[in-house]
């Protein structure tokens, strides 16, 4: 039962917080929140700060893929009980688990460890090893979690290294939109002891080897090859909250001094030798002797190694430190690419045909930057090429450098020249209105015709709240234009606590008033899809989500000469509102529709109804 009466929200929070669990005040006592807005919006910012300075033990997940671990479980006297496909792939099908001793022994004291070992190669890689408490939130296959669940007690050990992994590296490559002999090139250069090693791996020329790198490291926003394993390792590692930063790895894993750890964490991030000591304060010759400490302590003798070690110790200490790791589902449809743009990279997915009509859609505020299946279908069937880019700060496209709205305009211009596409119909929804029109206005003639679905009104019409009364999601609303300053908080405390439980009885309550989504919600799959897609969206930053919603109670509008042909404004019966007409009859040749039996899960439900939006488009 709802506290309204006998507690007020900033009690109900930190009641919650005292028991680790302050999202749950949200989702649970919003109409106790409703009250404090206007009785006590002080008291209501104050407990909310203390809420979002709250760091979970038990709420944050990560995304990772799966064939980047290799898992193994052990006695507790270190004979191996069982082993998946991948770890004895790297450490052979008879393992020789005594490089595992020193951590199998710390974690028996302290729970867990973390440090290298070396594979049958002699390869270093990441490795953590922990009792059954400390690796419950470990992606471990279902006969290795069985196996910890037992009654004896035993060990698991898992060893992260995605560079390892053929098909992440092909996948990174794509990304990037390399060509064959590019992505060839720097598959091989993420263990190749220089450039002349990884021509001759892939059986070219040094010359050639050396155009092909300059136009990948051009193409991935790179400096120097190092900088290109990193970006590749990036992507290579899955969506993570910022994990530990390269120094402290490199203080607590490798053993290195804190200013070994300086000297190369600035290496590993793409400077020279002499940038570093110029960065530093510090006599070249004392760089290189940091560096050549640190290259004795990790067991790598080159700046990339270090690069790659790095980034994968310093993610696996990230997923082994959260309540869960998420498995990466496969998108078999869409294809990933990163625009370089500067020191930003935006992400975009393209479900192809190349050869259909683009169109370019806009997710929302949660989800979106994985289409369902069924409606990649019918806009195929239909000669589309659906496009989705992710907006600053959400996924894996970087926090916007300036003013949101505009970077977001800038960066779509920037996906369709890397795409060779000079037109596109441009589907909009909810919170991706404002970005989506402010795009059409200010590159009209990159936009054949649009589509808005349920779009978000601005804040001078009068019903701008009222799709949803009485829910979760316009308490927020309100809250947020009541006070901006909740905004970062209040994301804050949800982005901390993205577990799949969680996540799952956020999507419940935030479509409970809409009967059509509820039936939506209990179709197999869909709310599955819905939280593997907000935990992508939200595992490395809830920058976007704040900066959208602060651009849009800030005062937005609707932007005049908006381009396009034509516009297509859709609402969905058990959204819909009155004097849509009145709204949005600025915008070139309006038409107005109703979509029958639909929510906002309208994509999920109704994908033949969507497609033909765009087809009459």
């Amino acid at each position: 039962m709802l506290k309204t009466v006998e507690y007020g929200f900033p009690e109900i929070l930190r009641e919650r917080l005292a028991q680790g669990r302050p999202s749950q005040a949200i989702l649970e006592d919003w109409a106790a929140m409703a009250s404090s807005l206007d009785r006590e919006p002080e008291a209501l910012a104050a407990a909310l700060k203390e809420a979002a300075e709250f760091t979970p033990s038990g709420g944050t997940a990560n995304v990772a893929p799966r064939s980047a671990f290799g898992v193994a479980i052990v006695e507790t006297d270190g004979e191996l009980a069982l082993a998946d496909e991948v770890f004895s792939k790297w450490f052979g099908g008879r393992p020789d688990l005594s490089v595992f001793r020193t951590l199998i022994r710390q974690a028996l004291k302290e729970g867990q460890a973390s440090g290298l070992v070396e594979g049958h190669d002699g390869a270093s890689m990441a490795a953590c090893a922990g009792v059954r408490e400390s690796a419950s939130g470990w992606p471990l296959p279902e006969a290795c979690r069985a196996a910890m669940a037992g009654p004896v007690r035993r060990i698991a050990l898992m060893c992260f290294a995605p560079s390892r992994s053929s098909d992440l590296a092909t996948r990174a490559s794509e990304a990037f939109g390399l060509t064959p002999l590019e992505a060839r090139l720097a598959e091989a250069l993420l263990d190749a002891p220089n450039l002349e090693a990884a021509a001759l791996r892939i059986g070219v020329g040094r010359e050639t080897a050396r155009e092909a790198l300059k136009k990948a490291m051009k193409k991935a926003g790179a400096r120097r090859s190092p900088d290109l394993v990193r970006r590749m390792m990036d992507l290579m590692c899955g969506d993570h909250a910022m994990p530990p930063s390269i120094e402290d790895v490199l203080a607590t894993t490798f053993g290195a001094t804190a200013a070994e750890a300086r000297a190369a964490a600035r290496f590993a991030q793409g400077l020279t030798a002499r940038e570093v000591a110029a960065s530093l304060g510090v006599k070249d010759a004392t760089v290189r002797g940091q560096l050549k400490a640190v290259f004795a302590k990790t067991g790598v003798n080159k700046a990339k190694d270090l690069v790659r070690l790095a980034a994968e110790t310093r993610t696996l200490a990230a997923l082994t430190g959260l309540a869960e790791t998420v498995l990466e589902p496969a998108d078999p449809n869409g294809r990933l690419r990163v625009v370089a743009a500067g020191d930003r990279r935006i992400a975009v997915t393209d479900y192809g045909p190349r050869s259909g009509k683009p169109v370019i859609i806009m997710h929302g505020a949660a989800t979106g930057r994985r289409l369902p299946p069924a409606l990649v279908t019918a806009l195929h069937a239909r000669g589309y090429r659906p496009i989705v880019p992710q907006r600053p700060g959400y996924g894996l496209t970087d926090v916007a450098a300036g003013d949101y709205l505009h970077q977001c305009s800038d960066d779509m211009v920037r996906v369709l020249d890397a795409l060779r596409i000079d037109r596109v119909k441009l589907m909009i929804r909810d919170s991706s209105t404002p970005a989506g029109l402010l795009f059409a206005s200010r590159h009209g003639s990159r936009v054949s015709a649009g589509v808005a679905v349920n779009p978000k009104w601005p804040l001078t019409a009068d019903h701008h709240l009222v799709r949803r009364p009485n829910s979760m999601m316009v308490t927020l609303g309100k809250a947020f234009i009541a006070n901006p300053g909740l905004i970062e908080l209040v994301a804050e405390i949800l982005r901390r606590q993205t577990r799949t439980d969680l996540l799952q009885k956020i999507m419940r309550q935030s479509l409970a008033h809409l009967p059509g989504d509820q039936e939506t919600l209990r179709t197999p799959g869909v709310l599955d899809a819905l939280v593997q897609d907000a935990q992508g969206m939200f595992a490395r930053s809830g920058g976007g989500f704040v900066a959208e919603h602060q651009a849009f109670v800030s005062g937005w509008t609707v932007p005049a000469n908006v381009g396009g042909d034509r516009w297509t404004i859709a609402e969905c019966d058990q959204l819909a509102l009155p004097d849509v007409e009145t709204v949005w009859g600025g915008l070139p040749n309006p038409s107005f529709q109703i979509i029958p039996d639909a929510g906002l899960l309208v994509y999920f439900s109704h994908p033949d109804a969507i497609a033909d939006l765009v087809a009459r488009a």
